[in-house]
């Protein structure tokens, strides 16, 4: 993940050393790193003398799981996902803080002594319109600038960045993908939408019907509705996929949905692989077949539509 003179950094606020090379920052949880989240990096990166002076600053877990769990929301991009797209960005140092009880509970105030404790040199803080902060979120973006006048560094506010008269934000993203609007997502995201998930062991019944499939737990992002879909599927070679994700009624399999993806194309051991499903397509709705082999005819017909939506060769 790291590029020349790029810094990857995971640690606590309290127990980082100075940065003094780093004279610009922004600060968020960045869930999904949005187009949104985007326009706050290009902003940071545009501050002379360019990316070689910027850090970004995020948070590990998402601060709502410490603050209030209930209210936490689902994941857009896992840990390693978010660090990969900010990195991306350019700049040269990814912060990512290790949020706990200790963190939450410092004030305003507070907070930032340590940030200028870790950036000497600190010039210019660029956050988003809606930037919260400190003890039960006291500290706004008006705060900020008051802080930013005590401690000596400029503070720059980015609008929200709209798509047709309406914010690009996270909340957004994830009310898309509960009702498969994929390309509402993707539009929002600046990329398809991907969930990444670890192969465990099945029961095998897919291969024995003839399409293998590779159940996905340990999954910590959102998932769309259940169903079946078109996908595309990394491991991290790329394949065109279809994905179930559900309750398997026709195998009796129980209550919990799962996500199996069949890979078209590939041939091979995929346990414990790591796999990313993105590029999401509806097909159709899951339903209970009466036999194996209605199934087994249906999950052929998938496999079709699956291939002409991707415009492959048959």
């Amino acid at each position: 993940m790291e590029e020349a003179n790029q810094e990857i950094l995971l640690g606590s606020l309290f127990e980082t050393g100075p940065r003094p090379g780093i004279r610009h920052i922004t600060i968020g949880s960045f869930d999904g790193v949005h187009r949104g989240h985007q326009e706050v990096l290009s902003r940071l990166l545009a501050l002379p003398p360019g990316p070689k002076a910027c850090g970004v600053v995020t948070f590990e877990p998402h601060p709502l799981t410490v603050i209030c769990p209930e209210r936490s929301p689902p994941r857009l991009t896992t840990p390693a996902q978010k660090v990969r797209l900010l990195a991306a960005s350019g700049a040269a140092l990814v912060f990512v803080v290790r949020f706990d009880r200790k963190l939450s509970e410092l004030s305003p105030e507070a907070f930032f002594e340590w940030v200028v404790r870790i950036f000497p040199h600190l010039q210019t803080v660029v956050v988003g319109q809606d930037f919260r902060f400190g003890r039960d979120a006291a500290g706004d973006v008006g705060r900020l600038r008051e802080i930013g006048t005590r401690m000596d560094f400029a503070v720059r506010i980015v609008p929200p960045l709209l798509d047709n008269g309406s914010r690009v934000a996270s909340s957004r993203i994830r009310q898309a993908i509960r009702e498969r609007r994929f390309d509402d997502a993707e539009r929002w995201l600046g990329r398809s939408y991907a969930v990444v998930g670890q192969v465990a062991p099945g029961e095998g019944i897919g291969r024995r019907i003839g399409t293998p499939t590779a159940n996905l737990t340990d999954i910590a992002q959102l998932l769309p509705p259940e169903g079946v879909y078109a996908c595309r599927a990394r491991i991290p070679e790329e394949f065109p996929a279809v994905a179930n994700y559900g309750r398997r009624p026709t195998l009796g399999s129980g209550s919990s949905p799962r996500l199996e993806v069949h890979l078209l194309g590939f041939a091979g051991d995929l346990d414990r692989r790591e796999i990313e499903v993105s590029h999401w397509h509806f097909l159709r709705e899951e339903k209970r077949f009466a036999s194996l082999e209605e199934l087994r005819a249906q999950i052929a017909a998938d496999v079709v539509e699956a291939r002409n939506h991707f415009a492959l060769a048959r």
